[in-house]
């Protein structure tokens, strides 16, 4: 009767049941899929909307600023102020008193210089900064130098004792204007002589004070620019808008500035000008620092960047948590100087740089949404867009944090593996007992496959009559063929290594074998031997062939030693290198060691083999590129200015003798006493200086001579 067979699809029905488990992954996955994709969905609405939201509350509130700098420049009271306050500025063209000139210098140098010096680069002097003008001298002196309240309270001061008329104006006008700016929340307020540029009245009294934004010492500040900008076009009702600025009066804190022209009638007579507040740009954006009323969670935030892609508003890390913001931009590359003046300023604008996508996509005036990298290298679900202000090209960015923003779909996550892992281990109970039973021939051919050697074939056996005996005796046949192979593949693959180790350096060798494209630059020292002789020895040629090999293998067993490698041993030139694959700060003196031994080295051949071969030794250090040229037929070559000159030096020393260029002998001067030698010209037609080291006497040259031949001068 003939035994049934069964096929082994048959046998392994049982594996259906790994079926169920994939419906159970495929199905968990595609809910949590969906889950993420709705939940990604529902927090880009919100970060969209908080995004679109803080936009149009910055846009409003600039153009609230425009339309109050507007209204103020056509006030009569303001109009008054700039008329009185100019007139009564012309009129303070004295020369003030030499202790006067002091104060202020004083001043200047104990109170601005070392605030100023803290948050910019250099040291600052008095010279580059001190007032010019009469006007401006006299003017710093009544309301800084001598002003009694202390720096940065200076706009307590109504009225100098001076008795000019300029201070009784000063009286009349400034504290209407001290509390306009606190009521407006402005930084401060300028009135700007259109004609000189000079500020005739400002309400902080900053050191740009009473100076000229055309000649004096702010002239390439922002304000000097959007005065500029106001010049260019002065109509009635046109407002500019400067971005932001280091501005040095405020001791380089980053400042922007509103301005417009003031007319009295069709006469223009002055401008305003305005420093904007940060802080309130930030309270919009930060929702007064109640990040969480706008949905933003714990990570969450709103920012602005400049088209420069650096902050223009303050980030929320540096509010919340100064010292591991600080820390951040540290690890992320920001330089020390930078961190610590953000740190001294307390504010990121014009220091931090935003170098993500969505900066980047906002600035250049488009909008969306993506998860990205944010700033501090974390994960970030991000929402950009452009601002709609036109003097300025800002982006506004709402970003929060993948972990936080996904963590409901984590928790969803953990449930669904659970669930998962439960399903898995029951599955795997059951479909263990029941594929037992036919997994048993599969696990006795996997066993006898693992217990291989490298060496012994072993015959699988399998009882069963199905597909599996056959199987059994494929593998049998393949086993078999496969370890031919396998020592084959290892013999040429010897070869293979033996026969580049020979034509190039091991590191080399291996980049190259695992794919590489080798070309490397590197500072290294080249040693350049030129062998004469081999030709004129009145030798069996083949005596001078070992003699040849010999001083070969030598040189190599010496260079290996002192991690020298030889690039080219072709016809009489032998040129190895110090530093290519191994960089060695000492790789010079290795050099010239190594020359120095190939000397001695010469007279040891000679006097064994009875010749008279001669070293011609060149060196030159310096950068050289590397690379494997060619493919089919293929070498590993160097060259640079070191190579070419150490050669030529070989081909123009004399017997016996290094000559070295001035960077070798200057570097082991306290080692080797290198001689100077005459210039030498180079295939380029430049000619440099050498010095030789290696000039035998006549005592030498007869001791090499009586050991050469064998003969006795006692």
């Amino acid at each position: 009767m003939k035994r049934l067979k069964l096929s082994i699809k048959s046998k392994l029905q049982i594996m259906l049941v790994f079926a169920s488990l994939g419906s159970i992954l495929v199905v968990g996955y595609l809910s949590w899929s969906k889950a993420r994709s709705i939940l990604t969905e529902r927090i880009f609405e919100q970060l969209t909307s908080v995004r679109a939201s803080k936009a149009y509350q910055v846009e409003s509130y600039l153009n609230l600023l425009r339309n109050q700098i507007e209204t103020l420049a056509e006030n009569r009271m303001v109009v008054g102020a700039m008329t009185d306050f100019d007139r009564e500025f012309e009129q303070l063209k004295v020369s003030s008193p030499p202790e006067w000139q002091q104060k202020v210098e004083t001043y200047y140098n104990q109170e601005f210089i070392p605030r100023l010096a803290k948050n910019i680069d250099g040291d600052p002097v008095y010279e580059t900064y001190r007032p010019i003008s009469p006007q401006s001298l006299y003017l710093q002196y009544q309301y800084i130098a001598n002003n009694p309240h202390r720096v940065g309270e200076k706009d307590k001061l109504d009225k100098a004792s001076d008795g000019s008329g300029y201070s009784e104006v000063h009286q009349r006008y400034h504290e209407i204007f001290r509390n306009l700016i606190k009521r407006f929340g402005y930084y401060d307020l300028f009135l700007i002589d259109p004609d000189t540029g000079e500020i005739v009245y400002s309400v902080y009294k900053e050191t740009d004070y009473a100076t000229s934004l055309y000649t004096g010492a702010y002239r390439n500040s922002n304000l000097a620019e959007i005065v500029e900008q106001v010049q260019d076009n002065p109509d009635r009702g046109a407002i500019q808008l400067i971005d932001f600025k280091f501005y040095r009066p405020s001791y380089n804190a980053p400042a922007a500035f509103i301005a417009a022209p003031i007319y009295d009638g069709t006469k223009r007579v002055g401008i305003l000008a305005v420093q904007l507040p940060v802080d309130e740009i930030d309270k919009i954006l930060t929702e007064n620092q109640n990040w969480k009323q706008d949905g933003l969670g714990d990570t969450g935030e709103t920012y602005l960047v400049g088209e420069d892609l650096y902050l223009r508003s303050t980030s929320r890390p540096l509010l919340e948590d100064p010292q591991n913001y600080l820390k951040i931009l540290r690890q992320n590359g920001v330089k020390e100087g930078t961190v610590r003046l953000i740190e001294r300023l307390k504010t990121p604008v014009l220091l931090h740089r935003i170098r993500t996508i969505a900066a980047e996509e906002a600035t250049e005036g488009k909008k969306g949404t993506e998860i990205i990298k944010g700033y501090d290298e974390t994960k970030v679900l991000s929402s950009y867009a452009p601002l709609d202000i036109e003097e300025v090209n800002w982006g506004i960015i709402s970003e929060i944090s993948l972990s936080e923003a996904y963590k409901p779909i984590d928790n969803l996550q953990n449930f669904l593996l659970l669930t998962v892992v439960v399903l898995m281990l029951l599955m795997t109970l059951f479909a263990t007992l029941a594929a037992q039973r036919f997994t048993r021939p599969i696990e006795t051919m996997v066993g006898r496959l693992r217990n291989l050697d490298g060496n012994d074939v072993v015959d699988l056996e399998i009882s069963s009559q199905d597909e599996l005996s056959e199987l059994a005796e494929i593998l049998n046949t393949i086993t078999k063929r496969t370890r031919i192979l396998t020592k084959e593949i290892a013999r040429q693959d010897r070869e293979m290594k033996k026969f580049l180790t020979n034509i190039m350096p091991v590191p080399i060798a291996q980049r190259w074998q695992n794919g590489e494209q080798v070309c490397d630059r590197a500072q290294v020292t080249i040693i350049a031997i030129r062998i004469e002789g081999l030709e004129q020895a009145k030798r069996p040629k083949t005596e001078v062939a070992k003699a040849f090999s010999e001083l070969v293998t030598a040189l190599d067993h010496k260079g290996n030693d002192v991690d020298l490698e030889r690039l080219n041993c072709f016809g009489e030139s032998y040129i190895t290198v110090c530093g290519l694959t191994k960089p060695r700060l000492d790789r010079i003196k290795r050099g010239v060691d190594f020359a120095n031994d190939a000397l001695n080295l010469i007279k040891t051949i000679n006097r064994k083999y009875n010749l008279s071969l001669n070293l011609r030794i060149g060196i030159d250090t310096g950068l050289v590129t590397a690379a494997i040229i060619g493919e089919s037929k293929f070498r590993y070559d160097l060259w640079g200015e070191p190579v070419n000159v150490a050669t030529q030096l070989a081909q123009q020393a004399e017997a016996n003798t290094i000559m070295v260029t001035k960077a070798i002998s200057s570097n082991v001067k306290e080692v080797y006493d290198f001689e100077p030698n005459n210039s030498i010209t180079l295939m380029d037609q430049r000619s440099i200086p050498t010095w030789v080291l290696g000039k035998t006497g006549m005592s030498d040259l007869v001791s090499d001579i009586t050991s050469g031949l064998n003969l006795d001068f006692d």
